[in-house]
This record gives structure tokens, C-alpha cells and sequence, in this order.
């Protein structure tokens, strides 16, 4: 009697201990995909050079896994619902790692470009699935916590591609340079793979049959719209896609209206929470982008750090924004949250305009932690208000809608606030004879704008 009792008890932990390690296995993933998308602006010098690749190739090499990573995350979601969430995720890991091998072992220009549009797919028919499984796996608590744990991996993958791709490149392991930014993915994604393959439950949505022209119309309008920003080819071309974009979009609604199976169902639009939510999201995450970019440049550019120099000072900002992710719970919000911001970007405004070269890094680190506590307070509860209420049958399409307007913000943070610092700053970035005033003084009005985007999203969050 004793013997069943214990091995119920056994049976019992291992059920409960269950979500828990799929969860594990699925932001393993997470990670990997998000700082795949940052990691590789590191290694884009070396990569031109090995290569002989000219400017604008290199530049697809960042847009191209952009691109295709937005273009698909809905339909991504889609096929999840119907075909099954773990299927596809397994599906969607194993095809990133053998397009990361393409990366790696890519011996041309438009050989890279091609194996990093592959990886974008990828990575969109994989991670629309990790908020489906989260949302099917937990209830209440658990499912607050699990998202929290979501949101901490998505901000440590962004801030840490810096990091990651300058200690990767001044490694060099085996003389293989900007390559092992790629093949770094190898055994992140076999270790996910096993433990997904034993841990996840497979579970479904609505069984719709695939909603062709909505996808065509949705790729169209992602396209105009993101496609010129990370090209960066200005603010009246930036303009013309934009137009261009929402034109699109408002044919892709209409087409969504009439169709029995949407792509996008226009109920989940139709739920205040949700806009205000996906508002909140575009607003916050633009300005984390922006920030991320002119710091970046600001350090650099600016004070002269090397990549992992660079990265080393972001390592403040991802710490602070993965404890209060984990922690926003019991201590704070968005509200909170976007104070916290606030003060810290003004900090960094104060620091910009009146200390030293010498002595910036050492004043900016507590004020960068104090930015990643307040970016994190507001992206756990954010992606939950998202999601609330959503009909499981709909978590694959309301997931990949999340991670579109994600995306969508990244690039026009990265378009907006690039055009606005090369601007003020009257040249290119890191070009030859720009004295450290000019990029003082393009700092300090790059980071007002953030500091404007960080009061919209505290509106955004705070409405009921």
C-alpha cells in the first residue's frame, strides 16, 4: 500500500512538474529566436568583408529574417490552431537549425541572404506557438507566471544579442568568426527540440481551412510597411510604405470581414482590451527599440566602446528587465513600471548632456538598470492583457497577431529614431570627423523622443 501511494505521489509531481518543463523547453527556444534577430547586426562588418558583399546586401541580411519573421508570425499562428501547436513548433526548431547551418556555411552574399529569409520563416512557424502552448498549458497564477517567465526570456534575447554577437566574434572559436553566430543555434535548438518532443501536449484550435488571400493581402501590407525601415532608406520612403501599408491593411480587414475561416478573426479586434493592449505594445516596444539603437550608436559612435564593450554595458539594462519581469507581479505594473522608465531615461538625458566622455559608462549603469526594471514591470502583465479572454480556438492567430505588432514596432523604432539621430547628428553614424558634441547632442534628442513613446505607453496601459 505504502509502494502505491508513494508512486501516486511520484505520478502526481511528475504531472504537476510537467507544464513547467515544457515551458522551460519552449523558452529555450524563444531566446533563441529572438536574439537571432539582433545578434547578427554584430557580425554584419565582418560578414561584408568575408564575403565582398557590397552595403546593401548586408543590410538584406538583417531585413530579410525581419521580413519573412513578420510576413509569417499570423499565418504561422494559424497553422499551429489547426494542425496542431507542438507539431508545428517541433517543425519550426528543426527548420531553424538546418537554416542556421545554411548561415553558417553560406559562401556567398546572396547564399546568406536566401538561408536567413528561410530562418525568418522559421522562426515564424515556431515561436507563434509558444504563447498557444502557454495559454492551453496553465490556468490563473501559473499562467500569469508563465507569461512573466515569457516576457523576461523575449527583453534578455533582445538586449543580449550585443553581448552574445561581440563575445562570439572576439572569441573567434576555431577561426570561424561571424559563422558562429549561427551555428551558436546548433545545439540551443537540439537541446529545446528533446525537451519540447518529451514535455509539450499537443493541442489545437479551430480547424479553418487556410485563408489564402487574407495571407497574400497580410504579406503586401507587412511588406510596404517594414520593408523600407530596415533598409533604412529615409523618412519620405519610409512615408510612401507606410501609405502604402495601411492602404493594404484596410483591403486585408475588408477581406477578413466577408471570409468564413479569417486568417485574423475580427472578433479578437473587436475586444477593447486587445487594442489597447496591441497599442500599448507598439508604443512600448518602439521606444525599447529606439533606446537599444541610439545607445548603441551613443556608445560606439560616441564614446568609442567596441562591440563587446558595448554589449557589456547593456548587461545592466537585461538583468534589471529580466528580475521585475519575474517580479512585476508583486511589485508593480505598466503604471509603475513606465515611471521607473522615465526616470531612468532622463537620467541618461542628464548624463548625456553634462558628464564627461570618461565618466558616462560608470553613471549611465544604475540608470540603465532602473530603465530594464521599468521595461520589465510593463512587458509581463502587457503580454497577458493582451491575451486575456482570447477563445483558446483563437490563441494561435491572437499570439501571432502579438508577435506582428512586435515586429511592426521594432522596425519603425529602429526607421524612426535612426532617421531622427543620423539627422540631428547631420551625417552617418560612425562616419570620419563627427566631434563627440554632435553625438551628444543627438543622443539628448533621440532620447526625449523615447521619453515621449514611454509617457504614450504609460496612457496606453493605464486606460480602463
Amino acid at each position: 500500500m505504502t509502494t502505491v501511494i508513494i508512486n501516486r505521489s511520484r505520478a502526481a509531481g511528475g504531472a504537476a512538474a510537467r507544464p513547467w518543463a515544457a515551458l522551460a523547453a519552449v523558452l529555450l527556444a524563444t531566446f533563441m529566436g529572438v536574439l537571432d534577430a539582433g545578434i547578427v547586426t554584430v557580425a554584419v562588418p565582418s560578414v561584408q568583408r568575408d564575403l565582398h558583399a557590397s552595403f546593401g546586401a548586408v543590410q538584406f541580411v538583417a531585413a530579410g529574417y525581419a521580413l519573412a519573421y513578420a510576413v509569417g508570425l499570423v499565418t504561422g499562428g494559424r497553422l499551429g490552431d489547426r494542425y496542431g501547436r507542438r507539431r508545428m513548433f517541433l517543425t519550426g526548431v528543426v527548420l531553424f537549425v538546418l537554416a542556421s547551418l545554411a548561415c553558417a556555411a553560406a559562401p556567398t552574399a546572396p547564399a546568406l541572404i536566401a538561408a536567413r529569409v528561410l530562418q525568418g520563416l522559421a522562426a515564424a512557424v515556431m515561436l507563434p506557438q509558444v504563447l498557444s502552448i502557454i495559454q492551453h498549458a496553465f490556468t490563473g497564477q501559473a499562467r500569469a507566471t508563465a507569461l512573466a517567465c515569457y516576457g523576461a526570456a523575449v527583453g534578455l534575447a533582445s538586449i543580449a544579442g550585443q553581448l552574445a554577437g561581440g563575445a562570439l566574434l572576439a572569441w573567434d572559436a576555431l577561426g570561424l568568426g561571424w559563422r558562429a553566430v549561427f551555428l551558436v543555434n546548433v545545439p540551443i535548438g537540439a537541446v529545446a527540440l528533446v525537451a519540447a518532443g518529451l514535455t509539450v501536449r499537443e493541442s489545437r484550435g479551430a480547424q479553418a481551412r487556410p485563408d489564402l488571400a487574407g495571407a497574400g493581402l497580410l504579406a503586401l501590407a507587412l511588406t510596404a510597411l517594414l520593408l523600407p525601415p530596415v533598409l533604412e532608406r529615409g523618412l519620405p520612403v519610409v512615408a510612401a510604405g507606410t501609405g502604402a501599408g495601411l492602404a493594404l491593411f484596410a483591403a486585408f480587414a475588408l477581406v477578413e470581414r466577408r471570409q468564413a475561416d479569417p486568417l485574423v478573426p475580427m472578433r479578437l479586434l473587436a475586444q477593447r482590451r486587445i487594442v489597447r493592449g496591441l497599442l500599448t505594445v507598439l508604443a512600448f516596444y518602439a521606444g525599447n527599440a529606439g533606446f537599444f539603437l541610439l545607445l548603441a550608436y551613443h556608445l560606439q559612435a560616441g564614446l568609442g566602446l567596441d562591440p563587446l564593450g558595448s554589449g557589456l554595458v547593456f548587461a545592466p539594462l537585461g538583468a534589471g528587465f529580466a528580475v521585475a519581469s519575474l517580479a512585476g507581479r508583486r511589485h508593480g505594473g505598466p503604471a509603475r513600471g513606465t515611471v521607473l522608465m522615465a526616470i531612468g531615461l532622463a537620467g541618461v538625458l542628464l548624463v548625456v548632456l553634462s558628464a564627461p566622455a570618461g565618466d558616462q559608462i560608470g553613471r549611465l549603469l544604475p540608470l540603465l538598470t532602473l530603465c530594464g526594471v521599468g521595461q520589465g514591470l510593463v512587458a509581463a502583465p502587457l503580454i497577458g492583457t493582451v491575451l486575456a479572454g482570447v477563445d483558446p480556438a483563437d490563441a494561435g492567430a491572437a499570439g501571432g497577431v502579438l508577435l506582428t505588432a512586435t515586429q511592426v514596432a521594432n522596425a519603425a523604432g529602429v526607421a524612426l529614431i535612426g532617421a531622427l539621430f543620423a539627422r540631428v547628428l547631420g551625417s552617418a553614424p560612425g562616419s570620419p570627423g563627427v566631434p563627440f558634441t554632435g553625438y551628444t547632442h543627438a543622443t539628448a534628442v533621440t532620447t526625449v523622443a523615447v521619453l515621449v513613446l514611454a509617457a504614450v505607453t504609460g496612457l496606453c496601459a493605464g486606460r480602463r
